[in-house]
């Protein structure tokens, strides 16, 4: 039998039963949250609350998490992360009758997100009809995907589009097609988000699509939301603490599972499908790197003919680093491939002077990811260790050597690619 991958072994564990860590389900927080008027206005609801996030202090701060500075440190931020992001979609609106489409920042890190991406979501309603207008910009993907609750429920790019000369473009999203639409996607009536996902190969020049969204039909409007009661708020506050320890303990669970089961080496096979939100285009494999300061893992594959692919290391609570100030990331633009097709990449904590470093960031240990996106076939990773005073003999004689000038160089580019597009007007 193939081997499971840490998703898989997350589902075992009966993580996946309850779809309350995902973070779009806080739009219907009042429904399942607990809490009264009273309870927030006598301070019981915030209290409450508190003792709730203090025991999931002591959570990461387990002898199961690596116990390193800069481990302890992620650990800090990342519960401070999901707090944050958990209240943005908490007390925003997000009406699925007067919908909007909310970008989000490369501070919303949860479950490997990729370094090379722009994401957005919109609360949408299956039985509403929408219109997606926009412009295509020169972005290298541009996928979007329709969501009930943490099921798939469509797939779609650019690539299938109806796009105009000018690079505009207009999409039907409903139940039923409308007459004379170019482009229409299907809404299943448990339909309840829109995800957009902007795939950038070649950080400093390309430009990310612009896309905009408009109600046009459906059932007769509801009323604004207004101004919730006190038991509202109550009730949302049990409901982002109810996220956050969802979310704690689905990741931490699946990355100790990852530590356990692949350690410096990528499972048979590939995982892909649309399991927890995942793109039924994209094939994917996760593994956990630990590595000692003198040593190096050497990643190689032929990557597959594909629209995307790339690789990226991630914190042990399955983060992206810090990819805008360390080369912690390359995708099929940045990378090298070697004279016989393979891409050989590096991880170790100095830089050793290649191409394809990967920079940890200061981590001796985390998890690590590659994607194939839209690709002819799936190929497996290898990996293996070696001192890193033997690693110039590990590779190939015609390596490159990458000065610490040009390093410098590359890692400014990083800087005002990430900055170009996170502060772009969309």
């Amino acid at each position: 039998m193939p081997e499971r991958s840490p998703e898989d072994a997350a589902l075992g564990a009966g993580l996946m039963k309850d779809d309350r860590w995902l973070v779009t389900n806080l739009l219907r927080g009042e429904e399942w949250g607990r809490g009264s008027a009273e309870e927030a206005i006598d301070g019981r609801a915030w209290q409450r609350f508190g003792e709730r996030i203090a025991r999931l202090s002591q959570r990461i701060s387990g002898s199961e998490v690596p116990a390193s500075e800069i481990d302890r440190a992620d650990a800090q931020r990342y519960l401070a992360m999901l707090l944050r992001n958990a209240f943005d979609v908490a007390i925003e609106e997000h009406d699925p009758d007067r919908p909007r489409i909310a970008w989000l920042t490369r501070r919303n890190k949860i479950g490997w997100d990729c370094p090379d991406a722009l994401y957005a979501f919109c609360a949408i309603r299956g039985a509403n009809h929408y219109r997606i207008r926009g412009r295509r910009g020169s972005v290298h993907f541009l996928g979007l995907q329709l969501m009930g609750s943490i099921r798939s429920l469509h797939n779609g790019h650019a690539g299938e589009w109806q796009i105009a000369p000018d690079g505009s473009f207009e999409i039907a999203l409903g139940p039923e097609r409308p007459a004379g639409a170019r482009n229409w996607i299907p809404l299943a009536p448990e339909v309840d988000t829109l995800w957009i996902r902007q795939f950038f190969y070649d950080w400093e020049r390309e430009a990310p699509a612009s896309l905009w969204i408009d109600r046009v039909g459906g059932p007769p409007l509801r009323a604004p939301t207004g101004h919730p009661d006190a038991g509202f708020w109550a009730r949302r506050l049990d409901a982002v603490a109810t996220n956050v320890e969802a979310n704690l303990a689905l990741w931490l669970e699946t990355a100790l599972a990852q530590r356990e089961r692949f350690l410096n080496r990528f499972p048979e096979q590939a995982f892909g499908g649309e399991a927890m939100g995942a793109q039924k285009h994209q094939r994917a494999g996760t593994a956990h790197f630990r590595i000692a300061r003198d040593e190096a893992l050497i990643l190689e594959v032929a990557p597959p003919r594909a629209l995307y692919w790339s690789f990226d290391l991630c914190n042990f609570w399955l983060e992206s680093l810090d990819y805008a100030n360390h080369q912690s990331s390359l995708n099929g633009h940045q990378a090298r491939l070697d004279a016989d097709g393979v891409f050989r990449g590096v991880v170790s904590l100095a830089d050793p002077g290649v191409p394809n470093w990967l920079d940890p960031a200061g981590h001796l240990e985390g998890s690590m990811i590659y994607r194939w996106n839209l690709a002819e076939s799936t190929p497996i990773p290898k990996t293996r260790v070696v001192p890193l005073a033997e690693l110039r003999g590990a590779l190939p004689s015609e390596t490159p050597r990458v000065s610490p000038e040009e390093r410098a160089r590359a890692i400014e580019g990083r800087r005002e690619g990430v900055r170009r597009r996170f502060s772009r007007p969309l």
